[in-house]
């Protein structure tokens, strides 16, 4: 792994919240779950095809991964395919990770 993952902005400071602690897929820092947007899957029936979702108030069903809202870091997790591997989609899924990123955009 290069030296890419590790230039997400977003400051990170896990000592000074008492939120969960998770890591992100895209630069693989651990952070305070309320700082990072939990991603969830939904499946397409009868395809391969999966779309990602903000999970904004981290309710929904499932596993969930996630990512800081940082558009680096979400670049770098599709890039690196490590939401299908947090998720544990299928190998070999198409995964549409377009409402993720349009939540990105509007935060940044």
């Amino acid at each position: 792994m290069g030296g890419d993952a590790r230039r997400c902005t977003v400051p990170s400071d896990t000592g000074s919240h008492r939120s969960p602690v998770r890591t992100c897929v895209g630069c693989r820092r651990r952070d305070g779950q309320d700082v990072l947007l939990r991603v969830v899957a939904l499946g397409d029936p009868g395809t391969t095809r999966w779309r990602l979702v903000p999970d904004e108030r981290r309710r929904a069903p499932g596993r969930g991964a996630y990512v800081h809202l940082d558009p680096e870091c979400l670049q770098t997790a599709i890039a690196r395919r490590a939401f299908g591997r947090a998720l544990r989609l299928p190998a070999g899924s198409e995964v549409d990770a377009t409402a993720v990123q349009d939540r990105v955009q509007q935060r940044s």
